[in-house]
């Protein structure tokens, strides 16, 4: 068997916190179950300590047997007092329980750790209290504050400023995989692992956020179209396959609706159009768009969901016209069309959450910004090893 010469210690709750569990949950508007949550315990653990406070063997108030019951009683101005204070009490110790799960991962770390850990804490408990929970001195303590910064320290302060540049001049939109690539690229040696830390620990953090998009209903799909991606396989170059969605995005008290085309193999967006209506004109718009640009499109394929506006007569010319095959999710696995919710997912976490916008021109100005300034040329992709799509488009060449 290995040796651990710092096992990680079990906090082991004092006899004081658990005669005072105990009688929250005899009071007559309070009921066991709930005392437990507010301190984060299990029900079943305040059973025993009742059960061991009614034999006698829980003294921590200095009773050797009880006989509690939970029927009602007049109180005294005494007992309407003492009730007071416990639910007073409650708050109070629920806030220590927290604390001592986070002191368990810290109690077996590094003085160093521990000394961390009581500096971010000592504003809101006792450094007395917090040095005897972890085991370590005050005078330590205060010997640990007062030093000057180590080598270490100094260091990441120095590559916090860099870190922090780098992610205010993305807007706020990297996280620490995208920020650990650009320091790379601008000769930083460091690991990911310690960009994510320094970001956690100063609050740098992407915005990102849960995709809401509405569906098609499945009376809407249609049994025709096939899903030709299942045969074809990987894609090895640009214009092979082409993928294409529409998505919602609330604008003031109004919905708008924006269609994008993306090359499957750079993760460029082709094409985009927006408008206040879901159309096949919004679609034919963001096609004629892509193909204005003059790639080659014969044989390309066009993957889309079932939707109307992809599904309607025009916009099925218009692929015929430039030698353009369709294809089509199958029914109920929207996940065919992956790359495209990965897309929208980026592009409402980085321009469109917790941004006001003037009007649809105002929003089409900033859309036309991050996608062909910001996304194309200059943002990370994660899927075509860190470049951005234009630069990846460059390279295959």
């Amino acid at each position: 068997m290995p040796k651990y010469n710092n096992p990680r210690k079990t906090w082991e709750y004092s006899k004081e916190f658990k005669v005072r569990a105990v009688k929250m949950s005899y009071q007559p508007d309070l009921q066991s179950k709930q005392v437990a949550e507010g301190l984060g315990i299990h029900p079943f653990m305040l059973s025993r300590w009742r059960k061991e406070y009614r034999e006698g063997l829980l003294q921590g108030d200095g009773k050797k047997q009880v006989g509690l019951s939970k029927k009602r009683k007049v109180k005294t101005p005494k007992q309407m007092s003492e009730n007071v204070q416990l639910k007073k009490e409650i708050e109070r110790l629920k806030k220590e329980n927290d604390l001592f799960k986070k002191v368990a991962t810290v109690s077996g770390g590094s003085s160093s750790e521990r000394f961390g850990f009581i500096h971010r804490y000592k504003k809101e408990f006792a450094i007395a209290a917090l040095c005897r929970w972890l085991g370590v001195s005050r005078s330590g303590y205060y010997a640990w504050a007062d030093r000057e910064p180590s080598q270490r320290e100094r260091s990441d302060q120095t590559l916090l400023k860099d870190i922090t540049q780098v992610f205010d001049k993305s807007s706020g939109r990297y996280g620490s995989p995208r920020v650990h690539k650009t320091l790379a690229r601008q000769g930083v040696q460091v690991s990911r692992k310690r960009v994510a830390r320094l970001m956690r620990d100063n609050g740098l953090k992407a915005r990102v956020t849960l995709v809401t998009r509405r569906q098609p209903g499945l009376k809407r799909f249609k049994n025709r179209g096939e899903n030709k991606l299942l045969q074809f396989g990987g894609t090895i170059a640009c214009d092979q396959i082409w993928v294409a969605d529409v998505t919602y995005i609330k604008l003031s008290h109004q919905w708008t609706y924006l269609a994008t085309i993306m090359d499957r193999h750079s993760r460029r967006i082709l094409g985009w159009s927006l408008s206040h209506t879901r159309t096949t004109e919004l679609t034919l718009a963001a096609l004629n768009y892509a193909i204005r640009k003059g790639r080659h499109t014969e044989g390309v394929i066009l993957h889309t969901d079932r939707g109307v506006e992809f599904t309607a007569s025009d916009f099925q010319s218009a692929l015929s016209k430039a030698g353009i095959e369709h294809s089509v999710n199958r029914p109920g696995y929207c996940t065919d069309n992956a790359y495209m919710e990965s897309f929208y997912h980026s592009l409402k976490g980085e321009l469109i959450r917790n941004q006001l916008f003037n009007g649809i021109d105002h929003l089409r100005r900033e859309m036309g910004r991050y996608i062909n300034q910001f996304y194309n040329r200059v943002r990370l992709h994660s899927g075509i090893e860190y470049y951005s799509p234009i630069e990846y488009e460059r390279m295959a060449a």
